[in-house]
């Protein structure tokens, strides 16, 4: 049964700044876990400001679905790796104290938005 739903829109612009004042790891490292990071900067860096906003997008989108908006849960404990999205540590133990058991999400990318779908599930 589904539980919550949630998405959300965040121009990559916006992260693109962030990554040239900051730097990739700075900057993405306040709300990604070390191993989204890492996966993340494995890849195309000429895309990474589109791919944070999509990771923020998925974060916000989860809060609206949860319905805490960003508050509550730490950032870095969803992850979102090749198109599959977990929970671990209290952000996990949050989730299993609500009967949350399945969480889906999907990030697309057109011109310069980024947007994010999550739905929580029974």
């Amino acid at each position: 049964m589904i539980v919550g739903l949630g998405t959300d829109i965040c121009p990559p612009s916006r992260w693109r700044h962030l990554v040239n004042r900051f730097g990739a790891e700075k900057a993405a490292g306040r709300i990604l876990h070390p191993e989204e990071l890492a996966y993340l900067l494995a890849g195309n860096r000429e895309r990474l400001p589109e791919r944070l906003a999509g990771r923020w997008a998925l974060r916000e989108a989860f809060g609206k679905a949860l319905g805490t908006g960003l508050d509550g849960w730490s950032w870095k404990e969803l992850r979102y790796v090749n198109g599959r999205l977990w929970a671990v540590g209290t952000l996990a133990q949050l989730l299993a104290n609500r009967e949350i058991n399945t969480l889906h999400g999907s990030v697309s990318h057109d011109g310069d938005l980024a947007l994010a779908v999550v739905i929580l599930e029974r």
